[in-house]
C-alpha cells in the first residue's frame, strides 16, 4: 500500500518570518489611506478630488496622500504577494508536495472572494486583479532569476511606452475622437453622491454594480501587478529576506537613494496633478503619467528598506511587532476596511458620503487602522487565523484547519538552514530562529 503523498498545510506560527507580516501590516495602512478617498467620494474624483473640495487643507491632504502614500503601499502589498507565491512553491518542493495541486484552488478562491467584494461591497476591489496576476505567475514558476528580472523590467517599462505612444497619437493628425479632452461630468458625480448618501440599499447596490462593471477592464488588465509579483519572487529566491542582516549595507544604500529620489518624483507628480485641469492632455500630463509608477516603486523600495533597517535594530523592533498581527490577518483586514467604511459613509448609517474631504478623511483612516491593530492582536492571542484567512485556507487545502490554538493541525516540517532573522516572542511563543523554510504566506 502506497503511503499518502505529502500535503501542504497552513503555515504555522513557528514557520513565519515576522518581518514579512510587519511589512504587509503596514502596507494595509497605506492602502486604507489611499482608498479612503474612494469610500467617501465618487471614483471619478479619486485623482481629482478638487472637483468637490477646494479648501487649502483638502488640497494639501490630497498632495500628501498622493506624494507619500498612493501607489507606494499597494506596491509593497503586490510585491509581498509575489513573494508569498515563491514561499508557497519552495515549501511545496521541500515537502515533496504538488504545488499545482493546491495553488490554482487558492487563486480561484481569492477570485471568488474578490468578485463578491467588488460586486456587493465596494467596486474598487483589487483581489480579482491579484488572482489573475497570480495565474500569470504560474508561467514563471520554473524560470531562471534573470528571466524574472527581465520580464519584471519589461512590464515596468510598458506604462512609459504606452504613455509616450498615446501622447504622440494625441498630437498627430490620426487622433481618434475618444482622445478629445472632456471636462468632468459634474452632474453624474452629484447623482452618484445622491445615491450613496441618500439612496436605498437596492439603489446603492445597483450603483456599485455599475461602477464595478466600469472598473472590471482595469481588473482584467492585470499586467501592471505581475511585474511586482515577479520582483517579489526574485527577492525571495535570492535569499534577501531570509538573511536581512547580511544585506544591511545594501539596505542602507537602497534607503539612502530611494527615499529622496522617490520623494522628489512623487511630490512632483502630486503637485503637478493638483494644478492640472481634469482631463488635460499635455506634456505636463504626460510627465505625470510616465513618472507616477517609477516614483511609486522607488519610494516603496525606500520604505521597505527603511523598515527592514528598523526591524534589524532590536531596540526599535518592538515598536513594529504589533503590526505583524495586521499582516497575518491581511485579507480579513482589507475586506473589513471596505465593509466598515461603506457602512459608515453610505446611507446605511451617517450618509456622510460626498460631505467630507481628504483632510477630514485622515481621521477615520487613523482611527480605523488603530482599531485594526488592536483587534488583530487580540484575535490572534485567541485564534490561529483571521476569519477570512481560515475560509481561504479551507477552500485551498480542501480541509478547514482548527481555529483553536489548543488544537493545532499537524504540519510537515521543511528542512531548515541557518538564518539570522529572529522570530521575536509574540503571543507567548518563545524566541526562536527563523529559516528560509519558516515563512509567512
Amino acid at each position: 500500500m502506497n503511503p499518502d503523498p505529502p500535503r501542504v498545510g497552513p503555515v504555522s506560527l513557528s514557520e513565519r518570518i515576522v518581518f514579512i507580516d510587519v511589512l504587509r501590516g503596514m502596507a494595509l495602512f497605506g492602502i486604507l489611506a489611499a482608498n479612503m478617498r474612494a469610500f467617501f467620494a465618487p471614483l471619478d474624483c479619486y485623482d481629482n478630488i478638487g472637483i468637490l473640495f477646494h479648501g487649502r487643507a483638502d488640497v494639501l491632504a490630497q498632495v500628501f496622500i498622493e506624494g507619500f502614500i498612493q501607489g507606494k503601499f499597494i506596491t509593497l502589498f503586490s510585491f509581498l504577494f509575489g513573494m508569498g507565491f515563491a514561499i508557497q512553491m519552495s515549501r511545496a518542493e521541500a515537502r515533496g508536495a504538488r504545488f499545482m495541486g493546491f495553488y490554482p484552488r487558492r487563486l480561484l478562491a481569492l477570485a471568488l472572494i474578490g468578485l463578491i467584494h467588488g460586486m456587493l461591497i465596494w467596486a474598487g476591489d483589487v483581489l480579482v486583479t491579484y488572482a489573475l496576476s497570480g495565474a500569470i505567475l504560474l508561467l514563471f514558476r520554473n524560470r531562471q532569476q534573470k528571466t524574472l528580472l527581465w520580464w519584471a523590467g519589461s512590464l515596468f517599462a510598458l506604462p512609459i511606452v504606452a504613455s509616450t505612444f498615446f501622447l504622440g497619437l494625441y498630437y498627430s493628425r490620426f487622433r481618434p475622437h475618444w482622445m478629445e479632452p472632456k471636462p468632468p461630468d459634474v452632474q453624474k458625480i452629484y447623482a452618484v453622491i445622491q445615491i450613496y448618501a441618500h439612496g436605498t440599499m437596492r439603489q446603492i447596490l445597483a450603483q456599485n454594480w455599475v461602477e464595478w462593471k466600469h472598473e472590471l477592464p482595469t481588473d482584467l488588465f492585470a499586467i501592471y501587478a505581475t511585474g511586482l509579483f515577479l520582483l517579489g519572487m526574485w527577492v525571495w529566491r535570492a535569499g534577501i529576506v531570509q538573511r536581512l542582516d547580511e544585506y544591511r549595507p545594501v539596505l542602507k544604500r537602497v534607503c539612502a537613494w530611494c527615499l529622496p529620489v522617490g520623494l522628489i518624483i512623487s511630490l512632483y507628480v502630486a503637485i503637478t496633478r493638483a494644478v492640472l485641469p481634469p482631463g488635460e492632455v499635455s506634456v505636463r500630463a504626460w510627465s505625470v503619467g510616465v513618472l507616477w509608477l517609477p516614483g511609486s516603486h522607488i519610494l516603496a523600495a525606500g520604505y521597505a528598506s527603511g523598515l527592514a533597517l528598523l526591524y534589524l535594530d532590536e531596540k526599535k523592533r518592538r515598536y513594529l511587532l504589533p503590526f505583524a498581527a495586521v499582516g497575518r490577518t491581511a485579507l480579513t483586514n482589507y475586506l473589513m476596511q471596505s465593509v466598515i467604511c461603506t457602512l459608515f459613509f453610505y446611507h446605511y448609517t451617517t450618509g456622510l458620503y460626498g460631505r467630507i474631504g481628504p483632510a477630514a478623511g485622515l481621521i477615520p483612516t487613523i482611527v480605523l487602522y488603530a482599531a485594526q491593530v488592536v483587534v488583530s492582536n487580540w484575535w490572534l492571542q485567541r485564534y490561529r487565523f483571521g476569519p477570512m484567512e481560515w475560509l481561504w485556507r479551507g477552500i485551498t487545502y480542501g480541509k478547514f484547519p482548527s481555529m483553536s490554538k489548543d488544537e493545532v493541525s499537524p504540519t510537515l516540517d521543511a528542512p531548515s538552514l541557518p538564518s539570522p532573522i529572529t522570530l521575536s516572542a509574540v503571543e507567548g511563543v518563545p524566541t526562536t530562529t527563523a529559516t528560509p523554510g519558516k515563512t509567512a504566506e
